[in-house]
């Protein structure tokens, strides 16, 4: 027989079987929203580890001068924005206290910073100062000065001024910066603080290690925060929630199948006579196969649809919803399944000798 013939006939079949293709549709439809709710919460939080693995969190090194030392400098950030391995390189000094010029308080901490300093900070208003007498506040702080807009002055301890020339928000892993105001460094005092941000966590270790060479560090002069030791446990995290996720699709799925096993079986058995009288007919062993998976593939695709659709409405609202690339993978997989798991009995009904099951029946 034709597909389109064979089409036409499983739909029919589907119609004049409506509880065994309810049954179908109702497991389907169970098998893809458990699916989608438990292993979508699952795929979910592995995508938030991969994100977290991929931020510039996890791939900074930073080195800090605990002990006053005097051993990072200028030249070590423009060394160390030469590697291949490095997207950015951000020095900073000790912080000092300022205050709004005009009133006298309240007092907060300026750091100057030098190498790609747009990547530690977004600005909001204004510029990014060109010179180490110009300074940004972050949002924060201009609302702790009482600004209404970032412009004024701040005023130093020692006497010195910054002409206030913009706002910022900081940007990951700089957050620290949220707090404070920000200058161009002036080549006059030494850094505090180096931070290095890897392409990529892959390059991480490498990136480290160019770094302490870089800097000669010591390791009683300097403090190095490596995030080798939390990618790694990161990662490990990460393969066993894909692996705890796979297995558990994989157990939906198998219970979803047999129970879509035991309907079809189940109608087969009732409906033996008339298969038996298809290939009596002439239907091929071939095609009445196709036949039952096709009539069983129909109510599957209706039930995949729903149970996808209660899945997606379950996890909007408890605040957790799955892409609709996984949903759609989960529907596809249910409806695999189901398919899958007809073939047996489709099988057994077509190796069955027609003429006694029409005595039988």
């Amino acid at each position: 027989m034709k597909l389109r013939d064979l089409l036409r006939e499983a739909l029919a079949a589907a119609r004049c079987s409506p509880v065994p293709s309810a049954l179908v549709a109702v497991v389907v439809a169970a098998t893809a929203c458990v699916a989608l709710i438990t292993v979508g919460r699952q795929a979910a939080l592995e995508a938030d580890l991969a994100r977290e693995l991929a931020g510039p969190g996890a791939r900074t090194v930073t080195v800090t001068d605990v002990n006053g030392s005097r051993s990072l400098g200028p030249a070590a950030v423009d060394v160390l924005r030469g590697l291949s391995s490095v997207e950015a390189v951000v020095g900073s000094t000790t912080p000092v206290d300022v205050v709004n010029g005009a009133v006298g308080e309240p007092k907060v901490a300026l750091v100057a910073l030098v190498g790609d300093i747009e990547r530690a900070i977004t600005i909001t208003r204004g510029r990014l100062p060109r010179s180490p007498g110009e300074a940004v506040i972050s949002v924060e702080t201009q609302r702790r000065l009482g600004l209404s807009h970032p412009v004024g002055h701040l005023d130093g301890t020692d006497g010195r001024q910054w002409a206030v020339v913009g706002s910022f928000e900081p940007r990951e892993p700089f957050t620290d910066l949220a707090t404070m105001a920000v200058t161009r460094f002036d080549g006059d005092e030494p850094l505090r603080q180096i931070r290095t941000i890897s392409i990529s966590i892959d390059t991480a270790s490498a990136t480290q290690n160019a770094a302490l060479s870089i800097v000669s560090a010591g390791a009683n002069k300097l403090s190095v925060d490596s995030p080798l030791a939390a990618a790694a446990a990161g990662k490990l995290v990460e393969r066993q929630v894909t692996g705890f996720g796979r297995s558990l699709l994989l157990l939906i799925l198998g219970a979803g199948g047999f129970f879509v096993a035991v309907v079809v079986l189940a109608d087969v058995l009732i409906r033996r006579r008339d298969l038996g009288r298809r290939r009596t007919l002439g239907i091929t062993r071939g095609d009445l196969i196709t036949l039952v998976a096709l009539r069983t593939a129909i109510p599957a695709g209706l039930g995949a649809g729903t149970g996808i659709a209660l899945g997606l409405g379950l996890g909007a609202l408890w605040g957790h919803a799955p892409g609709l690339d996984f949903a759609a993978g989960v529907a596809v997989l249910a409806c695999m399944t189901a398919l899958l798991a007809s073939i047996p009995p489709a099988v057994l009904a077509a190796n069955r000798d027609p003429v006694a099951v029409m005595r039988t029946a």
